[in-house]
């Protein structure tokens, strides 16, 4: 069906043989959404002429729609629309594709794409990191260290004891990272005590983000599967796992599968028996591959209720693989370099030459599988998992592994798992059962001595939720040992109930029986425990145990990552022959924080203060970014520094997440850039910033710049321009009248190098009042107003002052001998079409606020900038709201009738 390119039926016909979208004698520039079945897909710069043409940006619609169209059709459009730098309506005949202007919503709207034509819609997609612009990129030099001091003192031991040194951090060049952790602090052994320097890393990262792959080399953290080991190494490692890179990956079934709609329908998707979900869709292409499945077997039925009746029942079965791979990917690890073997202090890397890896594969109709390497000279282990899904909607996971070692021969271990998930139409319940056994001679490069000490073990848990309020989970587990260490076997259940959305209640019963020499847990137990959770900060718990004869309260309220913010908490228990009481607290400032506890041990409440222990500890963070230092709190991952601009004058630079309460992160200063610590890898996030009182009309930008950080990346980031001034001024271009409710456009006439400055918009209000932001002192500019049917009204120069602090007033700009008030910008020349009237020659104009017919006042001194809600009132034409950038009207008038009635 060829679709009409213009979609303005809806509007009346105006004086020019088209629909009236612009009642107004003159050109408005504008940019407004482009909506498209009520989805936002971004915003365009449109025109609408005087004439009632709508003018579209060519490049950023193009950007805006390649999301709904698919890649042919987005080829011939753009082929159609090259060579344009704007485009109208009618330019899009033939293209299948039909937009409208919305005067109520200031929104164009795209009113049809042909089905053909449109690009496959994903109903389930998850959020996705690659389809928003980020504002701002990583610096290619940035760094952090982390450094803490932490001191704990025992008052009953009169020694005192050297404190513990933590530094941490990284250094970013390019997509190269090292990264490194160490400490000072004293270490004990049977020699007797040495304050020593141990490394607990240190290695370089090489990120491929687009093919979700990490180089490392150096000290190794090595990843495991299944029945493998781990292992410290030293020396070179690669590992390819998507959701390392992809932090919002839904683990969700993806197969490809597609729904081609004919005509406008309602589609139902039932998950096992139960809706899961009901969409309005238009004709098109669907792709619900990414429907949200249950671990396990699922049954899916599709219903297609189209607008004519008719009724349309599709089906399939499909399964879910919570191997953590979504069906069709793989992932994979290997790593080699010399091993060691201790457990405090540096790595010792004295151990032999090893091999770690794994490979794991998911498939989209079959289970997906894993094998994984091990080896060394002395020992070597190859292992393997597998599943089956069950008809019933359960799952049986197996994995298993062999060995070869010089000291303890061969060996073999196994495992297998069920796992069945029960959807009750909003209630979910959960059963595992697990068993693994490994034999006497079983050996991995952890234990290549094959020391065995458990033959097997069998454990079961099965979670009910009786309903929304309460949920039960019953455990038991058996072990049997080698060795005589005995066996020991445990049966528990425990049932919480939420009274209301800040009370909850848990209570449990529990029989255990352990080896002798663990007899203190023998017996059955009862616990019981009142919790109270009015927020996500604050959490306060009683509970009774009677095993220990346990009786414990204890309060904790976490702090936050604004500067000011304060964390504390205690702790006070009692159990057969001993009592302890604790507190604690935190503090953030601006460029540290601090943490403090007291902890007092004894064998009863009355006798609890035997021994005391004080701990404090004090940390800050040095970072840098592409020449911009900073110093502030902990660093984990990424971070931003932001500072203020020269011209601002030493004024601060504050960033967070509330503004508006003055939460603030980090606060710039003598100590250098605002830090804001709190980003993280591979995932799309929001710096917000401000300045602290800045000058009056100061443009400081969007307030708020998007991210998509790599791993442990700095950002440097300048708030102000150059650009940073503002202008504001009364328009005259007719004897006795200002000039209201007209649009212009301002240029940079004094283009210097490099410089390819783009026209600023402006308007004016109801009494003649503009204000423009963006310029650059002591720069000249040329105003051009619209005129009637599209053409340019007046010409006026004007040059920015040099030593604005920001605001200034271009007062009542008429033409050539217009009155120009004090510390102001450089009196304007205007150039008007023609204008002779009342015998005076063109160019003149009355200046008195009698002949302007506007209050003194109005004209004569610096209205506030603002951005209002102008209403627009034709005197031709029935009047709309349209919004405009305008200066506050100072004499406080209220709008007029015609503007009341047009609201």
């Amino acid at each position: 069906m060829e679709t009409d390119s213009t979609g303005l039926q809806g509007l009346p016909i105006g004086e020019h043989g088209r629909p009236d979208i612009n009642p107004y004698d003159r050109d408005i520039d504008m940019t407004v959404p482009l909506t498209f079945q009520s989805d936002s897909l971004g915003e365009v710069p449109i025109r609408l002429t005087a004439d009632d043409r709508l003018l579209l940006g060519t490049r950023e619609f193009l950007g805006l729609v390649k999301t709904i169209l698919n890649e042919e059709a987005h080829a011939e459009l753009a082929s159609q629309l090259a060579g344009k730098d704007q485009f109208e309506t009618t330019d899009l005949a033939g293209s299948g594709v039909g937009i409208t202007y919305d005067p109520n919503t200031l929104a164009v709207v795209v009113i049809e794409v042909d089905a053909e034509k449109r690009a496959v819609r994903d109903l389930f997609a998850p959020p996705r990191d690659d389809v928003t612009d980020n504002s701002l990129h990583p610096a290619h030099v940035s760094g952090y260290l982390n450094l803490n001091v932490s001191q704990t003192h025992i008052w009953e031991d009169q020694s005192v004891r050297p404190p513990t040194v933590t530094f941490d951090g990284a250094v970013r060049v390019g997509r190269f990272v090292f990264e490194g952790d160490a400490q000072f602090r004293e270490r004990s052994e049977l020699s007797g005590s040495s304050y020593t320097f141990e490394r607990n890393y240190a290695r370089l990262v090489y990120d491929q983000p687009e093919q979700f792959r990490r180089w490392v080399a150096g000290d190794l953290d090595p990843e495991t599967r299944g029945q493998q080991s781990y292992v410290s190494m030293g020396g070179v490692g690669v590992l390819r796992q998507r959701r390392r890179f992809n932090a919002f990956r839904s683990a969700v079934l993806q197969s490809n599968r597609e729904l081609i709609i004919q005509r406008e329908s309602t589609v139902r998707f039932l998950r096992n028996g139960a809706l899961y979900r009901e969409i309005r869709l238009d004709p098109g292409r669907y792709d619900y591959s990414s429907l949200p499945l249950i671990a396990g077997s699922n049954d899916i039925d599709i219903q297609v209720i189209d607008d004519t009746g008719a009724i349309q029942n599709l089906g399939y079965q499909q399964y879910l693989d919570p191997i953590d791979l979504d069906p069709g990917d793989y992932e994979y690890g290997a790593y080699v370099g010399p091993t060691s073997r201790t457990f405090a202090g540096s790595p010792d890397y004295s151990g032999p030459v090893a091999f770690t890896g794994f490979f794991r594969k998911a498939f989209f109709n079959r289970p997906a599988i894993g094998i994984g390497l091990q080896a060394s000279q002395n020992v070597q282990t190859l292992t393997g998992q597998t599943q089956f899904i069950l008809p019933n909607g359960g799952r049986l996971l197996l994995d298993g592994g062999v060995s070869n070692s010089d000291e303890a021969g061969q060996g073999f271990a196994a495992g297998a798992s069920y796992e069945h998930y029960f959807d009750r139409v909003g209630l979910t319940d959960s059963l595992t059962l697990r068993a693994d056994y490994i034999s006497d001679q079983f050996a991995t490069l952890s234990n290549p001595e094959a020391f065995n000490s458990t033959a097997y073990t069998i454990s079961a848990q099965y979670t009910r939720q009786l309903n929304l309020r309460l949920t039960s989970t019953s455990t038991a587990s058996y072990i049997k040992s080698r060795g005589g260490f005995g066996d020991s076997y445990r049966l528990g259940t425990t049932a919480f109930y939420r009274l209301d959305r800040k009370w909850s209640l848990r209570a449990g019963a529990e029989y255990a029986k352990f080896p002798s020499r663990f007899v203190q847990g023998d017996g059955i137990s009862l616990s019981i425990g009142l919790v109270f959770q009015p927020d996500y900060r604050r959490r306060a718990e009683a509970r009774y145990e009677s095993r220990n004869n346990l009786s414990e309260l204890s309060y904790n309220q976490s702090g936050l990552n604004n500067l000011n913010s304060v964390g504390f908490g205690g702790i006070v228990s009692r159990q057969d022959g001993q009592a302890l009481a604790q507190g604690y607290a935190f503090y953030a400032a601006n460029r540290f924080d601090v943490s403090a506890s007291h902890a007092s041990f004894g064998p009863s409440l009355s006798d609890f203060t035997a021994v005391n222990a004080t701990s404090a500890r004090v940390g800050t963070t040095i970072a840098f970014a592409d020449g911009i230092f900073g110093v502030g709190r902990r660093i984990n991952d990424s971070f931003m520094l932001l500072h203020p601009h020269e011209n601002l004058g030493g004024r601060s630079v504050v960033a967070g997440q509330s503004l508006a309460q003055n939460d603030y992160i980090a606060k710039s200063g003598a100590l250098g850039a605002a830090v804001n610590n709190f980003l993280g890898s591979y995932a799309n996030q929001t710096v917000q910033y401000d300045v602290e009182d800045p000058p009056a009309g100061y443009d400081t930008g969007p307030g708020v710049f998007r991210v998509h950080p790599p791993y442990k990346s700095g950002y440097a980031a300048r708030i102000g321009t150059e650009a940073y001034a503002s202008a504001m001024g009364t328009l005259l271009l007719a004897p006795k009248n200002p000039v209201s409710l007209v649009g212009g456009r301002v240029t940079l006439q004094d283009v210097q190098d490099g410089e390819n400055p783009q026209p600023l918009p402006f308007f004016t209000n109801s009494v003649g009042r503009f204000a423009i932001s963006g310029l650059i002192p002591g720069r000249r500019y040329l105003i051009e107003t619209y005129g009637r049917n599209g053409t340019i009204g007046y010409r006026i120069d004007f040059t920015v002052p040099k030593d604005t602090d920001g605001l200034f007033d271009l007062g009542r700009i008429g033409p050539t001998g217009a009155s120009v008030g004090e510390d102001q910008a450089t009196p304007p020349e205007a150039t008007p079409e023609s204008d002779e009237s009342e015998g005076r020659p063109a160019g003149e104009v009355d200046q008195s606020a009698e002949a302007l017919e506007v209050p003194e006042d109005a004209v004569s001194t610096a209205p506030q900038v603002s951005l209002l809600s102008e209403v627009f009132a034709s005197p031709r034409r029935s009047p709309r709201p349209v919004v405009v950038a305008t200066l506050d009207d100072r004499d406080g008038s209220a709008p007029t009738s015609e503007q009341t009635d047009a609201v």
